[in-house]
């Protein structure tokens, strides 16, 4: 992923080949790495489809959110609980940037022997694919969410 500087071709945008950075005032950290308002351009991409229903992901998140001990309490800005940006993001929507992925996807390396434990497999196909989009972001990328 590259900062684009100029004016952005139409065949770049039209492709869906770039994302531009915007702040989440639930999240500041969330595009941690990238330049509030600039856009940026994407070398490589994979799809990843965590839900087909957001109130399938939003059960997850809760899941999640059970599994390190928050039972759906929203953790502070300033706390270190694992996933703490996957669960103060909020809107579902938007970027997550690469210090965010990075941060995420140790959490999920962390969590994983924890999750495999609580026997639910739903739960853990998605646990282990959303570990895979935020180590594909990790590593001067980003993580774009989109409902479609």
């Amino acid at each position: 992923m590259k900062k684009f500087e100029g004016e952005l071709p139409e065949e770049i945008r039209s492709e869906e080949k770039c994302v531009s950075a915007s702040s989440n005032p639930d999240c500041p950290n969330i595009t941690n790495g990238m330049e509030a308002g600039a856009t940026y351009v994407f070398e490589e991409d994979n799809w990843y489809r965590v839900a087909d229903k957001w109130w399938e992901y939003v059960d997850w998140v809760v899941k999640l959110s059970n599994l390190v001990g928050l039972n759906g309490d929203m953790p502070e800005q300033n706390s270190n609980v694992a996933f703490r940006d996957l669960f103060r993001y909020g809107n579902h929507a938007g970027i997550i940037g690469p210090v965010a992925c990075k941060k995420l996807a140790e959490d999920f390396f962390l969590w994983d022997n924890w999750a495999r434990a609580l026997d639910d497999r739903y739960f853990y196909k998605m646990f282990r694919l959303m570990r895979r989009m935020f180590e594909f972001g990790a590593e001067d990328g980003a993580v774009w969410l989109r409902s479609c």
